[in-house]
Formats: C-alpha cells, structure tokens, sequence
C-alpha cells in the first residue's frame, strides 16, 4: 500500500467512530467507555498505519515524535487525555462528562495538514457523519 492509500484507510477507520457511538449511546454505554472506545479505535488504527507503512524510517520519525510528545511511541494514552481534558477543564469550567465528550471528539478528528500532505488535493475524508457526544 502506498502512504497515500494507508492515511486513506486510516482516515475510514476513524470515520467509523460517530456511527458507532450513537449505536453505544442507544445501548446506554456509559460515557467513559464510549471515551476509551473511541480512543481505542485511534489508537489501534494509528500503530496499524503504522505497521502498514514501508518507509521505516518515516515510522522511526512518527514514533520519535510520539514519544517525545507524548513520552510513548504510539501516540498518547487514554489517561492522558483524560488528565489533558480535566486539566482544559478546569480553565473553562468543563465537567468531568464534558471531558470524555472531548476525547470522543478528538478521537474522530484527524491532522489536516497531514491529510492534505498524504492525500495531496484531497484534504477530506470521504463521508464524516456528525458526531453525537
């Protein structure tokens, strides 16, 4: 697969997330697992990219990156973003419940300028539902 066809990919996986939280919102999910599912289907898809990618030395850089910011190569962990989002929060006055909304959120929002960059012209990816938090 080309880098092109692998962001393509990663961009449906990720793409997936609205859909299946209303499915875990009719099932009376909680809120908090809605979060870390979320999380989860990014952050799988992010280390699977990754596997994905022939260019190793462009995954040693993204895995740099990672751990630099993050302090791990595969990107942040579900707690830090909950500590990220309280931490928001507390500034603005957002709840712990807003806080998860956050992550869900952001589990479903992709880098546009890596999109435009891998993608070329095609800054978009195909079909974003609306998220329901």
């Amino acid at each position: 697969m080309t880098n092109s066809e692998i962001r393509e990919w990663y961009l449906q996986k990720i793409a997936t997330i609205p859909q299946l939280n209303a499915e875990w919102i009719k099932q009376q999910v909680p809120l908090k697992e809605r979060a870390r599912r979320a999380w989860k289907i990014r952050h799988d898809a992010r280390v699977e990219a990754r596997n994905l990618m022939a260019d190793r030395v462009a995954v040693a850089m993204i895995r740099a990156r990672d751990l630099l910011v993050y302090g791990h190569p595969d990107g942040p962990t579900f707690e830090q973003l909950v500590a990220a989002a309280r931490r928001r929060g507390l500034m603005r006055g957002l709840t712990e419940e807003e806080a998860y909304g956050q992550i869900i959120s952001g589990a479903q929002s992709t880098n546009e300028w890596i999109n435009r960059a891998v993608l070329g012209g095609k800054s978009k990816p195909p079909n974003r539902p609306k998220r329901p938090n």
